[in-house]
């Protein structure tokens, strides 16, 4: 078995469709560190984590973390004198801040600083995406509450918002249970060239892309970020509400090989 491996001041970045890794890159320049995404392979791997500073970042899913981001928590031995947690939610981030804290103490690892960073609320099976001039507006109010915590990590603030929330916690364990109920409804249209893209967004790997066939979606690994559904070229995909018609969302500040490159 490979030994594990050792990330210093790094910043970990779960992002479906770039909310996330446009402001991890941002804090990432500004800080002089490094970003590496959450994956199915880097839970994996069982990473150690170490250094003078570390950051995790996420969006909320239901008030909760990202399962693939709680797997990454549990699996990793953590060695970090300033610790933050950032969530980059569409409206709020609920306990997930909380749920991290929870058990990243499990994991002997102290937070120091957690706060969230508002950016494009684009869970568009319940939400409508804004408008155009509503994103840029958004953006631009997401790179600005992006340098307010920039200058509170450089001067190292302590900050903890770790409120638990009961009905946060009781609509996460909900929507965790019938993910895999979910998964089983993503469709993938003729439309579908078998490019790949949609497997090589997903951070769960979820997707498998058989050649000569459709692929297909494993529905216990699944997480919705919904990654697959935005960034698909061909519009190939369907799920709930989004149709070959519906609009379609990824950060302007991120490229689409930015986040398959992961």
């Amino acid at each position: 078995m490979p030994p594990s491996p050792t990330f210093a001041d790094t910043i970990f970045c779960y992002s479906g469709t770039g909310n996330t890794y446009a402001s991890a890159k941002r804090i990432a320049a500004r800080l002089n560190m490094k970003v590496e995404f959450i994956t199915a392979e880097l839970v994996a791997s069982k990473p150690v984590i170490e250094g003078e500073l570390g950051i995790i970042m996420a969006p909320p899913y239901a008030y909760g973390l990202p399962m693939t981001v709680k797997r990454f928590i549990q699996a990793s031995a953590f060695r970090v004198q300033y610790m933050a947690v950032l969530a980059t939610p569409g409206s709020t981030h609920g306990g997930m801040l909380a749920e991290a804290a929870r058990l990243l103490s499990r994991r002997k690892q102290k937070v120091s600083y957690s706060m969230g960073i508002k950016s494009v609320e684009n869970f568009v099976q319940m939400f409508k995406l804004p408008s155009e001039e509503g994103i840029v507006l958004a953006n631009i109010r997401q790179n600005e509450r992006t340098d307010a915590v920039i200058a509170d990590i450089k001067n190292r603030k302590r900050k903890r918002r770790f409120l638990f929330r009961p009905d946060s916690s009781f609509v996460s364990f909900l929507f965790r249970r019938i993910t895999a109920t979910f998964a089983r409804r993503y469709r993938f249209t003729e439309a579908c060239n078998g490019c790949g893209i949609c497997a090589k967004v997903c951070p769960a790997r979820a997707i498998t892309v058989f050649e000569g066939k459709k692929p297909r979606v494993d529905p216990k690994k699944c997480d919705h970020c919904e990654g697959c559904t935005m960034l698909c070229p061909q519009k190939a995909i369907r799920f709930g509400k989004i149709t070959p018609d519906s609009r379609r969302y990824k950060h302007p500040d991120v490229s689409l090989g930015e986040l398959y490159k992961r």
